[in-house]
């Protein structure tokens, strides 16, 4: 056997290659259990668009968790699919048919799948996952700028703070308030505006709700406020309600300025919020509507500071669209629950820098695209894995990968038996150990299926409030 030599402060030590099935993902086992469980696999492999019908090709179960692997093992690039490509140990968990697949057979895979055909595939395995959604939610909305370089399909100039200039996609995602799921992705050239099918997406999900779920409210950001995107949620009784920050154009400051310190609510004071609110008609609309006017002071100098008469106060101002009534939320309800959007904004920032949604590029649109939607699969699986073992908050991939799945182990086969031991310290044993007891809690759950049509459904519901936090109780839409 080959040995190298190395002189170290411990002295010398030989170093060896072994032949023992080793692996640096001791968290797969378990992981391999849940996706067991969820039955998302089995749905891609029984509504896969194409057909492996030679006995020497590869399964499309191997392609689909390669894929899949790739992503939850910090892959954001095609070639890797190489860091667990030879890895005994991940075979023999996941019973492999083959093996994990090459970057080049995952890419041709890709391409014999066309853009339409991948979304409604992975959105039906998508939909699985939708029995973790409470009875009612928040579903937000945003969209993203994902550079792109080289000769790309698809490929537009359009908006680009990072890169002006540059060619990009603009995906618009949602998903759903303090829960970290994304829903569903639009896959768009890089000049779409941010609003671009926002309204056909959402009546796409609508329809694809489980029953007993409903999207009480849809929250965005300023490029969402057009006169037409409001209409179809006033005029559709089966849309949600709305809250749409407004941009501060002259017709919003005019309001504002016409407001008296009087009338602001709350105290004065420095950092904090006060609130009125006023009906507005912007130049574009063609209704006055309801809009929540807020502002916090930023800076203030005395009249002997500013040399004025008066003094001089700096406020930064916000506006809120709604068609909530006020009867349903006060003004400053309508402010304190739109800040709750903020976190959609680490959802993006995870997905493009600790996922892959800004990488797996290819020249084809088809491949990039059905790429960021395994992505966006593989974040909502993991997401949903790491509740096991962090039951308070939402833990970031940086963080629970090298907690729950990077730790060294060992397989060990004897007869039919098999055994991973696993190297971990103690100060992480002790979240694992947890985690994987309520994993083992889920896994063995036998309540009725009802009208469910997978056990991870009936698993889901018989643990959803050990896996999330408590949703408050929301207002129904009225109908009639």
């Amino acid at each position: 056997m080959e040995t190298f030599k190395f002189t170290t402060p411990a002295g010398t030590i030989d170093v060896a290659r072994t032949e023992k099935s080793l692996t640096s993902y001791g968290g797969f086992v378990a992981f391999a259990s849940f996706l067991k469980k969820s039955g998302v696999i089995e749905k891609l492999v029984e509504t896969c668009p194409i057909e492996r019908t030679s006995n020497n090709a590869t399964s499309v179960r191997d392609f689909v968790l390669s894929i899949l692997l790739t992503c939850i093992s910090e892959g954001s690039r095609f070639r890797h699919v190489r860091f667990i490509q030879n890895d005994e140990t991940i075979k023999k968990v996941f019973n492999l048919d083959r093996r994990i697949c090459g970057e080049d057979s995952i890419r041709r895979f890709m391409e014999m799948i066309d853009s339409a055909a991948g979304k409604k595939w992975i959105d039906g395995a998508m939909e699985i996952l939708f029995a973790t959604l409470p009875g009612m939610f928040i579903i937000d909305w945003d969209s993203t700028i994902t550079t792109r370089y080289g000769d790309q399909e698809g490929v537009e100039v359009g908006y680009n703070p990072h890169k002006p200039g540059r060619g990009s996609h603009h995906p618009l995602v949602s998903s759903v308030a303090g829960l970290r799921l994304c829903l569903t992705m639009d896959f768009r050239p890089g000049k779409a505006h941010s609003a671009d099918g926002m309204t056909a997406s959402l009546k796409d999900v609508l329809n694809r709700l489980p029953a007993g779920r409903q999207a009480f409210l849809a929250r965005a950001d300023i490029g969402f406020c057009s006169d037409s995107i409001l209409k179809e949620f006033e005029q559709n009784e089966d849309m949600p309600y709305y809250v749409f920050k407004l941009k501060k154009t002259s017709r919003v400051m005019e309001a504002i300025r016409a407001v008296s310190d009087e009338q602001w609510l709350g105290a004065k004071s420095f950092g904090a919020l006060q609130i009125t609110e006023r009906m507005i008609q912007l130049s574009s609309w063609d209704k006055p509507r309801r809009v929540v006017l807020g502002r916090r002071l930023i800076s203030s100098q005395t009249p002997e500071e500013s040399g004025t008469l008066f003094g001089i106060c700096a406020f930064h101002y916000s506006a809120f669209v709604t068609d909530l009534s006020s009867e349903q939320y006060e003004a400053w309800q309508i402010a304190e629950i739109y800040q709750g959007r903020a976190d959609c904004e680490n959802i993006f920032d995870e997905l493009k820098n600790q996922w892959g949604l800004a990488g797996f590029c290819s020249q084809q649109q088809n491949v990039t695209e059905l790429a960021a939607r395994f992505t966006i699969l593989s974040y909502n699986i993991w997401s949903l894995f790491v509740r096991f073992f962090s039951t308070k908050k939402h833990q970031e991939a940086k963080t629970s990968r090298k907690e729950i799945l990077l730790f060294p182990a060992q397989l060990t086969e004897s007869g039919r038996e098999r055994t991973l031991q696993i190297a971990t310290m103690d100060q992480f044993w002790t979240i694992v150990r947890d985690g994987y007891e309520r994993l083992v809690k889920w896994l063995s759950a036998t309540a009725p299926q009802l009208t469910f049509p997978t056990p991870v459904l009936t698993a889901y519901e018989s643990l959803k409030a050990l896996l999330y936090p408590t949703v408050p109780l929301l207002i129904l839409k009225e109908t009639g």
